[in-house]
């Protein structure tokens, strides 16, 4: 599994890529915790990749698009927003938990398309991060020096072209 470090910075990029005005804190701390909440499912006494256990159906994107629909149902109003548009905005960052997961080696597949089909992934670059609650330390830790290559480095640099694209734009649009 990825750390929730990555889950966070990926879910936050995404979430800068759909902010196009100021927006309030819960905003960011929800693009933070979304991509976070289907690791809760390690906590669980269910069996390691049974539906209930870790890597289980949290990591599905009926999970990712339940836990969508039930966020912005409750936010949308407050971030001033349209429902459907906050909610295909955390579907797509909950659902990224399972993308970032199924490019690690290892770990048993995620069943992302839970009741209908098997489990997928394993096919990626990153490494499977200890899972313990001391803070990764990226200097010894093969799987946190992977997903700063893999996870961090293309959110940001996508999230950066696209700042940097929307402000020439911008720019070009006050010139004309």
């Amino acid at each position: 599994m990825a750390t929730i470090y990555s889950h966070a910075v990926v879910g936050v990029g995404l979430a800068r890529l759909y902010a196009v005005q100021p927006t309030p804190w819960a905003y960011w701390g929800l693009a933070a915790v979304l991509p976070i909440i289907p690791d809760l499912d390690v906590f669980s006494t269910a069996a390691y990749g049974g539906p209930l256990g870790h890597r289980g159906i949290a990591h599905s994107v009926l999970f990712a698009l339940l836990l969508s629909i039930v966020t912005a149902s409750m936010t949308f109003r407050c971030f001033h927003v349209r429902w459907w548009s906050l909610m295909a905005l955390f579907f797509t960052i909950t659902a990224s938990h399972g993308l970032l997961n199924a490019m690690t080696k290892g770990g048993g597949g995620i069943p992302f398309f839970w009741p209908l089909g098997g489990r997928c992934g394993n096919w990626g670059p990153i490494p499977l991060s200890d899972i313990a609650f001391d803070l990764p330390d990226p200097r010894y830790s093969r799987a946190v020096r992977a997903e700063l290559l893999w996870g961090w480095l293309p959110t940001i640099v996508v999230v950066g072209l696209t700042v940097l694209y929307r402000r020439l734009t911008r720019s070009e649009r006050s010139i004309q």
